[in-house]
């Protein structure tokens, strides 16, 4: 199986952008646990704490999910087409 050939710049714009939002995802999974087990407050219910936690952490998943299919829908829109291909080895061979 031949290997993928991508638009550099796209490429690396699309690796960038999904792992900013990876950082975003996992940011948002450390305020989960954060919530669930490191705050001590006799103001915040404990019940309250898990809830809001469960709520950060769901939304970590559902934003970890986005940022793969957007990943792969750039990393698809940065793959050469075979008129570029064609046209990329055209130039090479003159």
């Amino acid at each position: 199986m031949e290997k993928k050939k991508y638009r550099i710049a796209d490429k690396n714009r699309a690796d960038m952008r999904a792992l900013l939002r990876g950082l975003v995802a996992a940011y948002l999974l450390y305020m989960a646990y954060q919530l669930c087990f490191r705050i001590e407050d006799a103001t915040f219910p404990a019940a309250a704490r898990v809830a809001a936690g469960a709520v950060f952490a769901l939304g970590a998943v559902g934003f970890a999910a986005y940022a793969w299919k957007r990943h792969r829908a750039d990393c698809r829109a940065a793959e050469l087409t075979d008129k570029e291909l064609e046209q990329l080895h055209g130039e090479r061979e003159e």
